[in-house]
């Protein structure tokens, strides 16, 4: 595995001395997600497909999936290193390396709204929290796209319908959630998306907390018997389009341009083509295939520790972004907010309609922010 990396790496360094201005080089891209997930299946071969026509062939992008490069926690690294020219981010596994960023994924946003909250997340980060960028600026990244994923249920290995039901389970938690699942009286345990598959194999967590989808691609619902069907908010942005900046200024102006048109296409094919359609069609499947049952929550109960929660998560998350060097995290989480409710008027217009959504990403998102202050 390190000679393929150390290949790979001198791959790319060569691509970018001698390919100029970006000029007929294939840049690789490294999902550490497995080669089913929706994003390297549908989304990912789409828009770089799009790229290479774009640029009539000058840009090409290989997709790398499953960890071959680089593991949830490594890929910021990775791209920093020019392991691989792009790659995936979650704030929430290196929430030290990219604090602000990090700031903006800890506040849980709850209902069901994907496309409002994955668009508000997105231009939070773009336009409203200058030290998120000036962070990608120091890890020599450059972030484009982003979604939120969501909403979030709990699936586990025996039915859950109260608090009761969920006392001293060991619950996958990340980011924000670790507050809120210790208010449930549940054990958060920090594991990422693809270590989360053993520990459930083996009875290290009794839960997934998370999406439908994630069931089938990951395998936990082989394990699993039930959903609670109690939605429990999203988090995000991932970062889609986590791009090496050296390769991103060897861009020329109009490949940049290019790239943030596919960037909005992305956002807006993971929002609502995975995180809203496959996500019904994926329960659907799993309940026959799988007979995974819903069990029904006392809805009552969650919701009022889900609303003292929401009182107290902006006092938290001002508290824990400040401990981690951020030096106005307020802001940034009133600007999140700002941009729910904008969206969320939005949202109304764009249904869901992939290309609405694209459009209006790349009209209130990209068209005003000019590359250079990526």
């Amino acid at each position: 595995m390190e000679t393929k990396r150390k290949l790979l790496l001198a791959s790319i360094v060569w691509s970018l001395m001698a390919g100029g201005q970006a000029s007929a080089q294939e840049l690789v891209y490294g999902s550490w997600l497995p080669a089913g997930e929706y994003v390297n299946r549908v989304a990912l071969p789409k828009v770089f497909d799009t790229i290479a026509k774009e640029t009539n062939g000058a840009v090409k992008w290989k997709l790398v999936p499953g960890g071959q490069l680089a593991d949830p926690k490594t890929t910021f690294q990775a791209v920093h290193d020019g392991l691989m020219a792009a790659g995936i981010g979650i704030p929430s596994y290196v929430p030290s390396v990219v604090p602000a960023a990090f700031t903006i994924y800890s506040t849980i946003a709850f209902g069901d709204d994907n496309v409002a909250t994955s668009a508000a997340a997105l231009e939070t980060l773009t336009l409203n929290c200058p030290s998120c960028i000036a962070e990608m600026k120091k890890l020599n990244a450059v972030p484009l796209s982003g979604w939120v994923a969501g909403p979030y249920y709990l699936a586990c290995r025996s039915p859950v319908q109260s608090l009761g039901d969920l006392k001293g389970k060991r619950v996958r938690g990340v980011g924000g959630y670790n507050e809120l699942l210790n208010m449930f009286g549940a054990v958060p345990v920090g594991a990422t998306l693809v270590e989360a598959v053993g520990l459930l194999q083996r009875g290290g967590l009794d839960c997934q907390l998370g999406t439908h989808g994630w069931l089938k691609v990951f395998g936990y619902g082989d394990v699993v018997k039930a959903i609670t069907d109690q939605p429990l908010g999203m988090t995000g942005p991932a970062i889609g389009l986590l791009l090496n900046r050296d390769v991103w200024n060897k861009f020329t102006p109009e490949q940049k341009q290019i790239h943030m048109r596919a960037a909005a296409r992305l956002s807006a094919l993971q929002s609502l083509g995975q995180f809203v359609i496959e996500e019904e069609q994926v329960l659907n499947e799993l309940m026959k295939t799988k007979g995974i049952t819903m069990a029904k929550a006392a809805r009552k109960d969650f919701d009022a520790v889900t609303g003292k929660y929401e009182a107290i998560q902006r006092k938290q998350n001002i508290e824990n972004s400040t401990k981690l060097g951020v030096k106005d995290p307020a802001a940034i989480i009133d600007a999140y907010a700002a941009a729910r409710k904008k969206w969320g008027a939005l949202s109304k217009g764009i249904g869901r309609d992939v290309d609405k959504l694209t459009a209006a990403i790349q009209r209130e998102i990209y068209d005003k922010v000019a590359p250079e202050k990526l």
